[in-house]
């Protein structure tokens, strides 16, 4: 268990009513490594509320499981957890999460970009404070590429000229579904119909005429990827290759940041490239937020906390501290994020993605797909065959 010290308050429990902050503990769950970006509202709320506040540190992607196992065993839950938005619907099935009255109006949903507040809604209800919004991004050493191409073909000209000097031009783990799905969307193809405000979870359209090009394309350009990126290390692999200067350009998302920014590479962060068929990568846009526990015994003071903690001047300290961006309009419009480039790149890719579907089907797709890339990558199935076998599979699970 990792706890940030200072929120044991320690100092101000001497200062506070010891029954009332024993009746009013909120324990939160942040991000590993992440818990100082939200240290100045935490202790800022504790005082005004005369409340105690802890932070725990845990991977954001895994504390919904760990939630789960926490309730089954009959053990505390944190109060306020952090989920992913293709978590929720899942969350939410299993009794994990509760509704956020307080942050559902109207005047509280205006706050956000329409798409974090549709990607934390189910049947109308809000389930989530929106957090944090990311998406894909090219990241380039001025050093190797000056500038960023705008389209592909000038990347797969640049690729060869690259690798004729021992170094690579653009390279991402084009073999994990969630980096390559913006090839397979800007070639029309889709994860699960959508009708109605509703997924159709029968419809996968990851086997039409677009998925097939959209694969044979990921197969051609796999000969500009090291064989290292293709490999079960090949998110470390990428970092490798951008950070020791052999490779000009990743595709990555924004927890790269802060490792590149420590790296001593003079980098720039751009939109994604126009596609080969004159069509936009749409890659996934995943979203973050703040969720509550159904078992707290704190909801109103935990609501309270999460309107508190995305007031505008907390969340652009969030964002100073850890990079990632969140979807508050009055933070987007502030002069620090619109003259910002990695913002700025975010912003612009959000324009060209596609919302996650937050679905709880969504698990059977990552396994299925991936296995589907690979066979056609290593020349042991085609792209048509593999991606019917990824469709039977998905639809079966």
């Amino acid at each position: 268990m990792n706890k940030l010290s200072v929120f044991t308050l320690s100092a101000l429990l001497l200062s506070l009513n010891s029954v009332a902050l024993a009746d009013s503990k909120l324990v939160i769950w942040e991000d590993n490594g992440k818990g100082y970006g939200i240290e100045k509202a935490a202790r800022n709320f504790a005082k005004e509320n005369g409340c105690e506040v802890v932070i725990e540190q845990k991977d954001s992607v895994k504390q919904v499981d760990m939630v789960t196992e926490l309730s089954k065993k009959g053990e505390r839950t944190p109060d306020i957890f952090i989920a992913i938005s293709d978590q929720i619907a899942g969350a939410a099935k299993k009794g994990l999460i509760t509704e956020l009255d307080k942050l559902s109006s109207d005047t509280e949903k205006a706050k956000y970009l329409p798409l974090s507040v549709e990607a934390f809604s189910l049947n109308g209800n809000l389930y989530a404070a929106p957090r944090s919004i990311e998406t894909l991004v090219v990241y380039y050493n001025k050093a190797l590429l000056e500038y960023p191409f705008e389209v592909m073909d000038d990347y797969l000209k640049f690729n060869d000229k690259m690798l004729s000097e021992g170094k690579f031009g653009l390279i991402g783990k084009l073999d994990q579904f969630y980096i390559s799905y913006g090839i397979y969307s800007g070639y029309g193809a889709y994860v699960f119909g959508y009708k109605h405000g509703k997924y159709d979870t029968e419809d996968v359209g990851l086997n039409n005429d677009g998925a097939v090009k959209a694969l044979d394309f990921i197969k051609s350009y796999s000969k500009f990827l090291p064989k290292a990126v293709l490999s079960d290390d090949g998110w470390a692999a990428v970092d490798t290759y951008f950070k020791e200067g052999k490779a000009a350009a990743v595709i990555n998302g924004p927890w790269a940041l802060g490792d590149y920014a420590k790296s001593g590479v003079d980098y720039g962060v751009a939109p994604l490239p126009i596609l080969p068929n004159g069509k936009s990568m749409r890659p996934f846009y995943g979203a973050k937020g703040y969720v509550v526990s159904a078992e707290t015994k704190n909801k109103d003071l935990a609501e309270k906390f999460l309107e508190y903690i995305n007031r505008p001047e907390y969340a652009l300290i969030r964002y100073s501290e850890i990079a990632e961006l969140p979807p508050i309009k009055a933070v987007l419009e502030n002069p620090l994020i619109t003259n910002d480039d990695f913002a700025n790149a975010i912003a612009i890719q959000m324009k060209n993605a596609d919302a996650m579907p937050n679905v709880p089907e969504l698990s059977n797709v990552w396994g299925a797909m991936g296995k589907a890339m690979s066979k056609v990558i290593d020349g042991s199935d085609d792209s048509r065959n593999a991606l019917n076998k990824a469709v039977y599979e998905i639809k079966n699970n």
